[in-house]
C-alpha cells in the first residue's frame, strides 16, 4: 500500500520496500521520513509476487530488500528480479551482521548490505544516494561498452583476442571473411588449430614467429577462408588487458580490392606504355612502307606497260605485283589501326566520323578473337556520320566486340551470332552490338557500367573497359544502354547525335576526278629518309619538277637563298631541324612559302608535334600513301593559285 504522498518535486526518489514484518516496515519508513518531506516516495509489499508487479507498476528508483520472506529469501527475489532484466540499486536489509551473507548479496548483485539494528537517516540516505551513483555509472558504463562493441562489430575489419594460446573473441567481419557461420566456430580454438584451418602451407612460418612477440606486430600474408578462397591480409598484432587479463589483439584486413586496383593501375600503366611503344613502331614502319608502295603502285601503273613481254609472263608479273601491294596494304591498314587506338588525350579531335569505317577497323583488330566464336552478321543502314574523335570511337567498337566475343564459347561457330546493328532514329545514330552468350544477371546488369566491376574471372579482366566506353560516348553527348538476359545473350547499344555538319565531306569522299590537266611545278621534298624522296619523286617526276632533300636546315638554306618552290612536301619529325621548325622559320621570313607546306607525318607522337598539327592550318598527309593520292594532292594545291 502506498504510505507517502509522492513529492512535487521531480526530484523526489522513489523507494521499494518488500518487508512482511510491519514493525521493520516501521521502522524503515520513520527513518525515511526523517530524511525530509518530498525527498522520498515510499510503497510497501509484504510478499515477492507483489513485489515484481510493482516493478512494472510502480517503476521504483530503489530497491529496499528484506533478506528473510517466509519461504523466500531476499537473495532468492533478487535473482528473479535481474532475471526480469531489472538493472536498478538493490539493498538488501537483514536483522544481523553476517559476512558470508553480505559476501553472497554483492556476489548475486546487490549494492549494498545494511543491517536494521544499525539503520540510521543518516545511514539509510548515504546508502541510496550510493547505490542511486552506482546504477548511474554502471549504466554510463554499460551504454559505452554496448556503443563500444557496436564499433568493434560494425569495423570492416576483423578482430580476434586471444589469451594465451586460445581464442575468446572473433568479430563479425573476421567471422565473415573466414566463411564461418558463426563466431562459436572460432571461439576456444588455438593458435594451432587457426593455423592449421585458416593459413596455407607457405604462410605457416608467420604465426609461430608471433609466439615470442611481445611488441606490436605488422605484416602481410594469405588466409584460406572455409571454401578454399585464398584472400590477401594484412595484420596487426599487439598486447592488451582483455576483460582483466594480459591479451593479444589481431587485426585483420582484407587487401583483395587494394591488391586488385593495385594490378589494374600496373595493367593500365603497362598499356599506356605499350600504346607509346605502338605509336613509335608504327612511325618507324610507315617510312619504309610510304616508298615500298609508292613504287609498287609505280611499277604497275607506268613501267610495266612499257615492258614488252609475252602474254604468260606479263600476266604472271601482274599476279605477282599485285599480290605483293595487297600484303602492303594490309600492313599498311594494320600500322593506321595501330596509330588510331594508341592516340593519347592530346590527340583526341572531335569531327565528322563515319561509323561504318570505325566499325570495320575495330572488327578488323578483333578478327581473331571473333572468328572461332560466332557468325560475324552486318546489318548496316546507309551511311551514318557522328561528331567524334576516331580513335576513341573506335576504342568503344573494339570493346563491345571483343566483350560480345569473350561472352561467347568457343567452338560452335555456325550457332553462335554477333550482330552489329546501325540505324538513324530521330536524329540519332544507334550502333547496336547484339550477342548469343552467356549474358548477365539483373544484378550484375545494374553494375555494368561501374568501374573496377567485372563478371570475368580474376586475373582475365580489368572491370575499366565498360565504365572508359560509357565516359566516352558521354563525352560526346551520346549514352549507353544495355539489354541482358542469363543464357540469352546481350545486346550493348550506343546512341549519338548524328553529325549537323558536313565539315569534312571532302576527306570521306573518293579523290574527285580531275577537271584540267594541272601545270607543271617545281616541288620540294624534304624527308630524313632518302627512299621517301626517291619514291616521291620517280611518282611526280614526269609532270613536275622535283627537288629531293633530306636535310630541313639545307632546305632553308636553299630557300632563303632564293629558290622558288610552288610546294613543299616535308616530314615532321626530323634530327636536327624538324619539319615544325622549318616552318616557323619560313613564318617569319617566307611566310607564302610557310602557307605551301604540306606535312608528311608516320605518327605524331610527342606532345609538341600534336600540339603543332593541331594549331597550323596546312595540309597533312600520312604515311604511307598512294602514288594516286600525292598527284591528287599535287593537282588540288596548283590549281588552287
Amino acid at each position: 500500500m502506498r504510505l507517502l504522498a509522492r513529492a512535487s518535486q521531480p526530484a523526489s526518489v522513489r523507494v521499494l520496500l518488500v518487508e512482511d514484518d510491519e514493525d521493520d516496515f516501521v521502522l524503515v519508513r520513520d527513518t525515511l521520513r526523517a530524511l525530509g518531506a518530498g525527498r522520498m516516495e515510499l510503497e510497501w509489499v509484504s510478499r515477492p509476487e507483489q513485489a515484481l508487479a510493482a516493478l512494472e507498476s510502480f517503476q521504483p528508483d530503489v530497491f529496499l530488500l528484506d533478506y528473510r520472506l517466509g519461504a523466500t529469501t531476499g537473495l532468492e527475489l533478487l535473482g528473479q528480479v535481474r532475471q526480469r532484466g531489472w538493472l536498478g540499486p538493490i539493498i538488501l536489509l537483514t536483522g544481523q551482521e553476517d559476512d558470508e551473507l553480505d559476501h553472497q548479496a554483492l556476489e548475486a548483485g546487490a549494492t549494498d548490505f545494511l543491517e536494521k539494528s544499525q539503520l540510521t537517516p543518516t545511514l539509510l540516505a548515504r546508502s541510496i544516494r550510493y547505490a542511486l551513483q552506482h546504477a548511474r555509472t554502471l549504466e554510463a558504463l554499460r551504454r559505452s561498452q554496448a556503443s563500444f562493441r557496436e564499433l568493434i562489430e560494425r569495423l570492416p575489419d576483423g578482430i580476434c583476442v586471444l589469451s594465451g594460446e586460445r581464442l575468446l573473441y572473433a568479430s563479425p567481419s573476421l567471422v565473415s571473411l573466414l566463411g564461418c557461420a558463426s563466431a562459436e566456430e572460432l571461439l576456444g580454438l588455438t593458435l594451432a588449430e587457426l593455423q592449421k584451418t585458416f593459413v596455407p602451407p607457405e604462410d605457416q612460418s608467420s604465426i609461430p614467429r608471433l609466439r615470442a612477440t611481445r611488441s606490436a606486430a605488422l605484416w602481410e600474408m594469405i588466409l584460406l577462408s572455409k571454401c578454399r578462397r585464398r584472400i590477401p591480409v594484412e595484420c596487426i598484432w599487439f598486447p592488451v588487458v582483455f576483460e582483466g587479463q594480459p591479451c593479444r589483439v589481431l587485426l585483420v584486413r582484407d587487401l583483395t580490392e587494394q591488391k586488385q586496383l593495385q594490378a589494374r593501375l600496373m595493367l593500365a600503366d603497362r598499356m599506356a606504355s605499350l600504346g607509346t611503344l605502338a605509336a613509335g613502331i608504327a612511325h618507324e614502319i610507315n617510312n619504309p612502307l610510304a616508298f615500298t608502295l609508292s613504287n609498287l603502285c609505280l611499277l604497275e601503273e607506268e613501267v610495266l606497260p612499257r615492258l614488252e613481254l609475252p602474254a604468260n609472263e606479263r600476266g604472271e608479273l601482274y599476279k605477282l605485283l599485285s599480290d605483293a601491294l595487297l600484303g602492303a596494304t594490309r600492313v599498311r591498314d594494320i600500322v593506321r589501326q595501330l596509330k588510331l587506338f594508341s592516340r593519347t588525350e592530346e590527340q583526341v579531335r572531335t569531327e565528322p566520323v563515319d561509323v561504318h569505317r570505325v566499325l570495320e577497323t575495330a572488327i578488323g583488330m578483333a578478327w581473331n578473337e571473333l572468328r572461332h566464336r560466332a557468325r560475324l552478321v552486318r546489318d548496316y543502314s546507309e551511311r551514318l556520320l557522328v561528331d567524334a574523335d576516331e580513335g576513341r570511337l573506335g576504342q568503344v567498337f573494339l570493346n563491345l566486340i571483343v566483350n560480345a566475343a569473350q561472352a561467347i564459347g568457343e567452338g560452335n561457330v555456325e550457332h553462335n551470332e554477333l550482330r552489329i546493328v546501325t540505324q538513324r532514329l530521330d536524329g540519332d545514330v544507334v550502333v547496336e552490338v547484339r550477342d548469343t552468350g552467356a549474358g548477365m544477371s539483373e544484378e550484375h546488369l545494374a553494375r555494368v557500367f561501374e568501374p573496377f566491376f567485372t563478371t570475368k574471372p580474376v586475373g582475365m579482366g580489368t572491370g575499366l573497359g565498360l565504365s572508359i566506353c560509357h565516359g566516352i560516348i558521354t563525352s560526346f553527348g551520346g549514352r549507353m544502354e544495355v539489354e541482358s538476359a542469363l543464357g540469352k545473350g546481350s545486346t550493348f547499344r550506343v546512341i549519338l547525335p548524328a553529325t549537323a555538319s558536313a565539315r569534312r565531306e571532302a576527306t570521306l569522299r573518293v579523290a574527285p576526278v580531275r577537271s584540267v590537266a594541272p601545270r607543271r611545278g617545281r616541288l620540294l621534298v624534304v624527308d630524313d629518309e632518302p627512299m621517301i624522296g626517291m619514291a616521291i619523286r620517280r611518282t611526280l617526276q614526269r609532270e613536275h619538277e622535283v627537288v629531293t632533300l633530306t636535310s630541313a636546315r639545307e632546305a632553308l638554306t636553299r630557300i632563303l637563298g632564293g629558290e622558288r618552290f610552288d610546294v613543299i612536301l616535308c616530314d615532321v619529325m626530323m634530327p636536327e631541324m624538324s619539319g615544325m621548325e622549318l616552318h616557323e622559320e619560313l613564318t617569319r621570313r617566307a611566310p607564302e612559302l610557310a602557307d605551301r607546306m604540306v606535312f608528311l607525318t608516320g605518327g605524331a607522337f610527342t606532345p609538341q608535334a600534336r600540339e603543332f598539327l593541331a594549331r597550323v592550318k596546312n595540309q597533312r598527309r600520312e604515311k604511307p600513301f598512294s602514288a594516286q593520292e600525292l598527284r591528287d594532292l599535287v593537282h588540288e594545291l596548283l590549281t588552287e593559285e
